[in-house]
């Protein structure tokens, strides 16, 4: 055998294991497996949606589907006069075909703005400028969608990580109109489509003292009579963190104020959270072996216990990417590093994760 043929053998090879594994009829699906709780939902991207064995093996597991990055500002509106609708199109058409229902993610993020939204020329623009265009800008996107996404992270990522101050204030946004851009951004949004769930999405809402603030901001929110349906929490979460104490605190918060609460970006890393980018140190790689996956399966049974038993409250659960092979986290934020921090490993093999919660959400309901 020559080495062209064992080429060709190990890459068919490769793609029969990816194709055995992901159409299995042994393994249980996902989303069927909460029917009774929640939709699950997964981010889709370009390369995804144009992917037979992606696309089957989405619909076996998944009925939410959530752009990764094809809805944000920066690339759907890059320019005042231009928007990019193919992608976006794309994702939104094959969810209604399959019966699943979409997310928006996002209709404004600090750091996905385009320079025309902030800026004439090289001078930064007015706040009446901004809001006009902020307006422009969600009421075209969301009229192209109405009655096709249900819900929409309306603003994403607003408050900040230093805890003396609520908004981040070193933003083009910030500095143009204070925290009135999240407000005028919402009523924008509820005015552009009623029928639509707006929701402010966040990430380390699970910690005291980003709870406290983001709960500051949505309460100052709801006393103007501003139009919010619920919270994302986005689960970049790890085996450290959150415990159950603050899991079950953060969703009590969010209901005492009417809120619903979306699980926007679950993935649960074999490492702590960092705030940065940086290089890769000596020997800290953490390698995938049977202690490392029952450590994460307990964390996801933990998080499932508690997102099951407040479904009340917690309507909607979607996992950032297909696999660990796919995962954002791989390379970021330390570059050269891998991860594992979905449910279904490289080859798309499930963890004991997914059979865990699986069982733990079977058994519940005998």
């Amino acid at each position: 055998m020559n080495n062209i043929t064992k080429f060709v053998l190990s890459v068919t090879l490769a793609v029969s294991v990816v194709s055995c594994t992901t159409n299995d009829d042994r393994i249980p699906s996902l989303c069927e497996s909460f029917s009774d709780y929640f939709p699950v939902g997964v981010m889709i991207n370009r390369s995804i949606v144009r992917s037979m064995n992606d696309t089957i093996f989405i619909k076996k597991h998944y009925n939410c589907l959530t752009s990764e990055e094809e809805m944000t500002p920066v690339i759907m509106h890059p320019r005042q006069d231009r928007y990019r609708w193919r992608v976006a199109d794309e994702v939104v058409d094959f969810a209604q075909r399959n019966g699943m229902k979409v997310r928006g993610n996002c209709l404004i993020r600090f750091d996905q703005m385009p320079d025309w939204m902030c800026f004439d020329g090289e001078r930064i623009t007015s706040k009446d400028s901004l809001f006009s265009r902020m307006k422009a800008h969600i009421d075209t996107i969301m009229t192209r969608y109405k009655g096709k996404i249900y819900c929409w992270d309306v603003v994403t990522n607003a408050v900040a990580d230093d805890t003396a101050i609520i908004l981040r204030q070193n933003t083009w946004l910030y500095q143009i109109a204070g925290d009135e851009y999240v407000e005028h951004a919402f009523r924008c949004a509820h005015e552009a489509d009623s029928t639509a769930l707006l929701f402010y999405n966040d990430y380390n809402l699970n910690r005291p003292d980003k709870l406290e603030r983001t709960c500051q901001m949505l309460q100052r929110l709801i006393d103007k009579g501003v139009h919010i349906d619920g919270v994302g929490m986005q689960g970049h979460w790890s085996l450290y963190e959150p415990t159950r104490e603050q899991l079950e605190t953060a969703i009590a918060r969010f209901r005492a104020m009417g809120l619903q609460v979306h699980i926007t970006q679950l993935d649960v890393s074999l490492y702590k959270w960092e705030p940065a980018r940086r290089h890769l140190r000596r020997n800290e790689t953490i390698r995938m072996n049977d202690s490392i996956k029952q450590l994460q399966a307990d964390q996801y049974s933990m998080i499932f216990d508690v997102l099951r038993h407040n479904s009340d409250v917690v309507r909607n659960v979607t996992f950032w990417g297909l696999d660990d092979r796919n995962s954002w986290l791989n390379n970021s934020p330390v570059r050269g590093r891998k991860n594992y921090p979905l449910l279904f490993d490289a080859y798309r093999g499930t963890k004991p994760a997914f059979h865990r919660i699986v069982r733990e959400a079977k058994n519940e309901h005998k």
